[in-house]
């Protein structure tokens, strides 16, 4: 009888298993940052990084560790852009900055010195606005995550040499895949 239980319990984990995988793999994004994928120019240079990142289930929130190495230039900020793939966009959610932080919204993190990663959180406070894209504020956090799981954002890092973008990647997940 003892067998009987612990094989209906293994089967059942093992049945719910995929299913909480592929919940999850719903809610992970990702990009691959590289100076390729920059614009207007395509850039040359031996940087990378790969952004990270979940959306809970409630969509009020997006944990992320963000990842590069090998730049140029010395770090000046990261963050997120309402663009699609060669197109620039306006920065919506900052990552980490080195220079004056955006008005507005919580300070962002300091940018490390790379190799380095970098973890955190990102909520309705810190969208920046960006009315010419139709990004209000903080009442359009929905509408970034929206725009993320179509494939409409890129992960950015900055730096002094490439102050445009050293390294950046679409961010792809959801309904996206990069």
């Amino acid at each position: 009888m003892r067998t009987l239980k612990l094989l209906l319990a293994f089967f059942i984990v093992l049945g719910t298993t995929p299913m909480a995988l592929a919940h999850d793999d719903e809610r992970t994004l990702r990009a691959r940052l590289s100076g390729y994928n920059e614009t207007p120019l395509t850039l040359s240079t031996p940087a990378s990084g790969q952004f990270k990142a979940q959306v809970n289930s409630s969509e009020t929130m997006i944990t992320y560790q963000l990842s590069y190495q090998g730049l140029e230039g010395t770090v000046t900020q990261a963050h997120i852009h309402l663009g699609r793939p060669a197109i620039t966009g306006g920065i919506v959610l900052f990552l980490c900055t080195n220079l004056a932080p955006p008005a507005g919204v919580p300070t962002p993190q300091a940018c490390p010195t790379p190799p380095t990663t970098i973890s955190g959180t990102l909520t309705a406070a810190d969208v920046i606005a960006q009315t010419g894209q139709g990004i209000a504020g903080s009442a359009d956090f929905g509408e970034v995550v929206r725009a993320i799981r179509a494939g409409a954002t890129y992960a950015n890092v900055h730096s002094t040499l490439r102050p445009g973008g050293e390294i950046r990647g679409p961010i792809g997940g959801g309904d996206h895949d990069d």
